[in-house]
């Protein structure tokens, strides 16, 4: 599905988050923002993306961002915020990457799994130290069916042995976790949409490929897998230790449980339609993903809702971005809520990337080409 949550630089570099460390009250929390630059070096950093092929490694502290253009790892230093290095990653060869990435995930120091067309664990030389091959299981036994395919895998640096991808089946339009057991070649099939949310809030004709299909987020926090729906508010955790799954569904105070339909989803309809009905979704809420917070042992999640004027954009999906309202939930360790609250200082920006980095939220910002953080500190 094309990109829709990109902002023109001109609407980010206009934002202004208030005076920094001004302090506001709302329920049980209370929360200071202030916004951040990091000194690139004269290095042009790669922000196309919005750092949505990027990560904060909590192993040795760095952020490493994915670079298309050069198909290269950038290396930030958040702590001094600068540019450290950038090192070139091979697309053939018995070091390929492959000629795309998806994903990245800090699993020791120096060393990234890079999830994408070659996915496995490469240091920051560029060689390949572990292969992530699902090839080796039959579909019999949990293998690849050929109706299926890789949406995004992703590894937990506390089971070095398994991988863990989503795959959608394009003849049942519905999408699944499967947890890779490298080390026996075994498969394990978990079902992560008993709610059918995929194919609920699926655009188009489902008999066919041209359909637009909602995101699912799977996120690797802590020692759990966490999957989330973007018109639902349901998620699931799966615990690879024990094998082990967790529905969860609350209800908050601002943002509704699921989206409202507008049409059943599975009618043969025009452009023009499905963008209509997805306006009026992103209208309603869109959900982000889970970032676990270590210092305060609690769970974030940002939901928005996004309102569009009628000025079509060229090269976008959906016009022009006339409002958007920012929300963060916020949950224990064992995932209960615990309060739900605007926060307007992201209000209008998009929440492509976001962490925890020393008990504070981190939200990605392009600030006139500059990678910038706007950060949610919390008393």
């Amino acid at each position: 599905m094309p990109n829709r949550f990109l902002l023109p630089i001109l609407l980010i570099a206009s934002f202004s988050c208030g005076k920094p460390g001004e302090d506001i009250t709302v329920d049980t929390f209370s929360y200071s923002v202030d916004t951040v630059t990091v000194d690139a070096k004269g290095e042009i950093l790669y922000l196309e993306y919005e750092l949505r092929v990027a990560d904060y490694s909590e192993v040795d502290g760095f952020l490493y961002n994915f670079n298309k253009h050069s198909h290269s790892i950038e290396k930030i230093d958040l702590d001094q915020l600068e540019w450290v290095g950038t090192f070139p990653l091979q697309q053939e060869g018995p070091d390929g990457t492959g000629f795309w990435i998806s994903d990245i995930k800090g699993v020791r120091e120096g060393q990234l799994f890079l999830s994408g067309e070659k996915a496995g664990i490469f240091n920051l030389e560029g060689e390949l130290l572990k292969k992530i091959d699902w090839s080796n299981v039959s579909p019999e036994e949990g293998g690849i069916l050929d109706e299926e395919k890789f949406y995004i895998q992703v590894i937990n640096p506390n089971f070095p042995e398994s991988a863990f991808s989503l795959f959608v089946n394009y003849t049942k339009n519905s999408v699944i976790l499967k947890k890779l057991d490298a080390s026996q070649n075994r498969i394990a099939i978990i079902d992560i949409d008993p709610n059918d949310n995929y194919k609920t809030y699926t655009l188009g004709d489902l008999s066919t490929y041209n359909h637009w299909a909602p995101r699912v987020n799977i996120n690797s926090q802590k020692d759990k897998i966490i999957v989330s729906h973007e018109f639902a508010n349901d998620f699931y955790v799966f615990s690879p230790h024990g094998d082990s799954l967790q529905a969860v569904n609350y209800t908050a105070a601002y943002t509704p449980s699921k989206v409202t339909l507008t049409t059943e989803g599975d009618l043969v309809n025009s452009t023009d339609d499905r963008k209509n009905a997805l306006q009026y979704y992103l209208g309603q809420v869109s959900f982000g993903r889970l970032v676990w917070d270590a210092k305060h042992q609690r769970y974030y999640r940002f939901s928005s809702s996004t309102q569009y004027g009628e000025e079509e954009r060229m090269g976008w999906l959906l016009p022009e971005i006339s409002n958007s309202e920012v929300y963060l939930s916020v949950f224990d360790a064992d995932f209960k809520l615990l309060d739900e609250m605007p926060i307007p200082e992201l209000n209008g920006l998009p929440l492509s990337k976001y962490f925890v980095k020393d008990g504070m939220l981190w939200v990605f910002v392009n600030l006139d080409d500059e990678m910038g953080f706007i950060r949610v500190s919390f008393e």
